[in-house]
């Protein structure tokens, strides 16, 4: 027929009346949510797996199964960005409702020429899935045409097996069984740190402008001269950048902090000449308090101001959490810790141990360039288990501080063995299991089980 439109519904309407198509195939397309605004309302309405930072794909998943039949096969090569984003939990959750058949996955592969890609192909029956199911998982990974091409062949007749047990809307890493087993067996009777009473964790201040907001060095001592007043709104500043694993490196940088409604042109005159430099773009910006000199309202405040705190970057190169008692505020690339009841330090030690870097990898992202993405929501889900006491370890912790604060690249390799070990006990891991963590762990195996159950 004479048509612009393929009336699909129409000729296989015989099919619908059966329940639907015994296979699906596709190829969906990549469109990103910031352009798929226009229609948002309609796929909140339609698809269980809808988010509002979803891209196009995610709604073929669940609409290419809504046409199956039971039983039918889904068979699609999409993007494997569902895997570890916020937005793909809901269709984590919905693939794992039916039985997985089939997982191979491309990333940063060139399956064509000069094309890299970093794609799934899927395969799911649409049933509830069997008892014990276990799918063909294969991975490729960072390899140019010829390496792929190899790989493929080698492997085309053995991929491997991956149970579907392990999988659920939690980000899915793929770890082998025998450490998906250890990731349980370190959740066994923990709590989520975010759930221990008396723990906040905060991120940096958003100024909107920062140009306005963050000074120099030489301006904060040319205000301070000018007017010793000056100095109850010039906060000490850190970087992501300037945070390293224990410490940090000091900074030049410094904080106006103008507050929800604090009047800057009557109580700090100096202050709001330089920020009547910037008026244009601090009117224009979407985070401000009263005025337009002001910084937006934010209850916590006072919690960078705490006698002590750890503190993190957003995005960092290695694992590394740091001490503060000079109350540094943090941008908005930057995350605080403060603690209530458990020790500072104590805390320090755990998240800076081996064990809690170990299980990070289970659960966190890391970048294409290979970093560490630190969000509070992956700090917030780390298994914590309450020690019997909290003394040994701040021990230890309070050396190493002592030590870097002498001499920043000091070796303080022995004493976090110490806390390592520590931790290993606490989470009741064997000595095999120690080794998953840390192939290369100094602690023999006569040390470690002579002190099992301490």
């Amino acid at each position: 027929p004479n048509s612009q439109f393929f009336l699909w519904h129409t000729y296989f309407a015989d099919v619908f009346e059966k329940g639907g198509f015994d296979i699906v195939i596709g190829n969906p397309p990549y469109v990103e949510a910031k352009k798929l605004k226009y229609i948002a309302s309609m796929l909140k309405k339609s698809y269980t797996v809808y988010s509002g930072t979803a891209d196009l794909s995610i709604y073929f998943i669940e609409h290419g199964m809504n046409l199956l039949a039971q039983n039918g096969i889904l068979s699609y090569i999409t993007t494997n960005k569902f895997f570890n984003t916020g937005y793909g939990k809901a269709v984590r959750k919905y693939l794992v409702g039916n039985q997985i058949n089939a997982l191979i996955n491309f990333e940063q592969v060139e399956v064509f020429e000069d094309i890299l890609v970093s794609s799934v192909v899927i395969n799911v029956r649409k049933s509830l899935p069997v008892d014990n199911n276990k799918f063909e998982y294969e991975r490729f990974y960072q390899l140019n045409a010829k390496q792929f091409r190899a790989e493929f062949a080698a492997k085309l007749d053995r991929f491997g097996s991956y149970p579907q047990e392990f999988l659920d809307d939690n980000e899915w890493s793929f770890a082998d069984v025998e450490g998906l087993l250890l990731k349980r067996k370190i959740e066994k009777d923990s709590d989520t740190l975010e759930s221990i009473e008396g723990i906040s964790i905060y991120r940096g201040v958003t100024t909107g402008y920062n140009p306005a907001f963050i000074i120099s060095e030489e301006q904060k001592r040319l205000f301070i001269s000018v007017d010793d007043r000056n100095s109850e709104i010039i906060k000490n500043m850190l970087q992501g950048r300037n945070i390293r694993k224990w410490y940090y490196n000091e900074s030049d940088e410094f904080l106006l902090q103008t507050g929800y409604d604090i009047d800057i042109p009557k109580e700090y005159p100096d202050i709001f000449k330089l920020l009547l430099k910037h008026e244009q773009a601090l009117e224009e910006r979407s985070d401000q308090g009263v005025n337009w000199w002001n910084l937006r309202a934010c209850k916590y405040y006072h919690e960078f101001e705490k006698s002590e705190k750890i503190i993190w970057g957003l995005t960092a190169n290695n694992w590394a959490f740091a001490y503060d008692d000079k109350q540094h505020y943090l941008p908005s690339n930057g995350y605080i810790l403060t603690s209530e009841q458990i020790p500072i330090k104590y805390l320090l030690g755990w998240l800076n141990s081996k064990l809690m870097h170990h299980y990070f990898h289970y659960i966190g992202v890391m970048t294409a360039g290979g970093a560490y993405t630190l969000k509070a929501a992956t700090i917030s889900a780390l298994p914590f288990k309450k020690p019997k006491a909290y003394d040994v370890i701040v021990e230890k912790v309070d050396a190493i501080l002592l030590a870097k604060n002498v001499d920043k690249q000091a070796d303080t390799t022995y004493l976090e063995n110490q806390i390592d070990f520590l931790v290993y006990h606490l989470y009741g891991l064997t000595y095999d299991e120690v080794l998953i963590v840390d192939p290369e762990t100094p602690i023999s195996r006569e040390q470690y089980e002579a002190h099992k159950g301490e």
